[in-house]
Parts: structure tokens; sequence; C-alpha cells
């Protein structure tokens, strides 16, 4: 060993090599620090964006985040879920790719036995029609999944299409209703119209025959009604739509209440919280005071319909029929 070499030198270079060895290892934790933060700044903007309805945007923004934090858990779960309005391969994707991130993890233990159900569900869901594809959900008018996707989870029909019965109603302007009602839901879904019930998915019953027994519930005067035909493995499910009769109800005001009532056979099993929506629990009395003779005031009353589904129920029905259940995103 060269003698100029002496153990100060010795101690001076471990010293130095240390304080090498400590600066790059700060410069990474500080590198490190900066790219988990902007992971977490994607993360924040896609759960803004998945709020707000913009699926692709936050499923952008998602993957942006699981890039920067391969470790990031919850990043992979949101994304797999917003992937779900957009394209169910890369969700099923998405949700393996959660499934090796959280790992063993026990704080994801049971998220995890959910996915894999999850995963499931989404295989084995039917290809479906283009009125009920993502790229039909318009992200400027909302919608109201979260208010009812509980109630309506696993509830929407796995054939197309469905096929309703519409019988034959006491009154002409009622018959014109209903089939008004089928024409304007089946823009959106496939219908197919039977010529008797005996094979309808979707049946409609003018007898009129409404007791309280039957689950009526709150002011609504009519409702649906599900059971099996068949045994419990083989048998099929039916809607029958119910509807009270003992009004003289206009033709708008029964095609409205059929679209309402159509709407809850076809998978929105809930209400709206909104009334400018088909699926709002009830039909308004509106009220508005007029001058009337001598100037003294007279009260008018009439009935608000609307006249058709809004893009909000639309909206909802297209991720009700996306989803694999009612979950919610990570914070």
């Amino acid at each position: 060993m060269d003698k100029r070499f002496g153990k100060n030198d010795q101690r001076r270079f471990c010293a130095l090599a240390l304080a090498f060895a400590i600066t790059v290892s700060l410069a990474e934790s500080i590198i490190l620090g900066a790219q988990n933060e902007s992971a977490r700044q994607d993360y924040s903007t896609g759960n803004a964006a998945f709020d707000e309805g913009r699926f692709a945007e936050a499923a952008a923004n998602f993957e942006r985040a699981t890039t920067k934090d391969p470790k990031f858990v919850e990043a992979y779960y949101n994304l797999a879920l917003a992937l779900e309005m957009v394209d169910r391969a890369k969700a099923l994707d998405a949700w393996r790719q959660f499934i090796d991130a959280a790992g063993d993890n026990q704080q994801y233990h049971w998220d995890v036995v959910r996915v894999q159900a999850r995963v499931q569900l989404l295989k084995d869901k039917p290809p479906l029609p283009p009125g009920l594809q993502p790229s039909r959900y318009v992200a400027a008018a909302g919608d109201y999944y979260r208010v009812i996707a509980r109630s309506s989870e696993g509830e929407q029909w796995g054939q197309f299409p469905v096929k309703v019965y519409l019988g034959s109603a006491p009154q002409v302007k009622w018959q014109q209703a209903a089939r008004e009602a089928f024409d304007i839901w089946g823009g959106f879904v496939p219908l197919q119209l039977l010529a008797t019930g005996t094979d309808a998915d979707i049946r409609i019953d003018w007898s009129g025959n409404i007791s309280d027994e039957d689950g009526r519930v709150g002011e609504e005067s009519d409702w649906v009604r599900f059971r099996r035909v068949g045994d419990q493995l083989t048998g099929r499910q039916m809607a029958t739509i119910r509807l009270d009769l003992s009004r003289n109800w206009s033709k708008d005001e029964m095609r409205a209440i059929i679209l309402h009532e159509m709407g809850h056979a076809l998978g929105l099993k809930d209400h709206s919280d909104s009334k400018k929506d088909i699926m709002f629990w009830q039909v308004q009395d509106q009220k508005r005071t007029i001058a009337g003779p001598g100037g003294l005031p007279l009260p008018m009353f009439w009935r608000s319909l609307v006249s058709q589904p809004s893009q909000r129920d639309f909206n909802t029905l297209i991720r009700l029929y996306n989803s694999a259940g009612s979950v919610a995103r990570f914070d």
C-alpha cells in the first residue's frame, strides 16, 4: 500500500463514499417523492373526472398515476372502475392489475375478494346493443346512478330484444299512449312487440285490479311486479306493469305513467331525484295564480308531465348495464 494513503485518508475516503451514497439515496428519494406527488395529482384529477361522468378522461389520469407509482393500489382500482364505462376488455385487465398490486396486503383483502367475483360477472355479461354502449353516455347530462345503483343491482335484462306485450287497454287513447311509450323506449333499448303475453318479458295488466296488499308505495298509482315463470333453475323473469284505472287519465298522463313503469321494468328499479327525469317518483301538481274577473286572484292547477326519458335517465341505464354491481370508487 502506498504509505502516502494512510488511515486518515482511508477514513476520509470512507466518509466521502458514505456521503456520496447518502446524497444519491436522498436524490432518489426526492425524485420518487416528486413522482408519487405527481401520481397523487393525477389520481385526484381522475377522481374529479370520474364523478363528472368523464370516464375516458378519468381512466387516462388513473393510468398515468399507476405509471408513475406502480404500487398505487387505489389508482388501479379506480382505473378499472372507470374503464367499465369505456371498454370492458380493458376493464378486466385493469381489475387483474389491481389484484396483482394489492397482493397479500390485508388492507385490501375484502376488496380483492369482491373484485374476483366482479371479474367473473363482467366476463359473463352478454354483448350490449348499441343504445346501451358506454359511447352513448353523455357526460354533460349526468346521471343518478349513485341513488339507485344498490337497489337496481343485477336487475337488468340479459337478452335482447326485450319482449313486450301491451295488452288491450279499455280506452283507445290509453292504447295509443302505451304504443307511444313502447316506441320511445324502443328507440333506445331493443324491444319486440308481441301479440300475446305468453312469452313476454314485460306485459301490461289493464285489469285495474289493484290493492294495498300488492305493494303500492307512496303516491305511485302503478308499479311493476316481477315474478318467476317456471322453476328457479329453468324459469325466466317476467315483469307485469299494473295500472290504476280509477281515474280518467289523459293520453299524455298515461304515456308518462307507462314510460315511468317501463323504466322500472328495464332495470331502473328506484327513482330519480330530479323532476326533469321520467323516473322521478311522482307526477307533479303545479299551481299558478292569475288575475281573474275584477282583478281577483284565480288559482290554476295542472299536471306537470315529462314527455320522454331524459338523457339523465338514459345515462343511468347505461351505467347499470355496463356495471357488474354497485361499488364506490376509492377516495
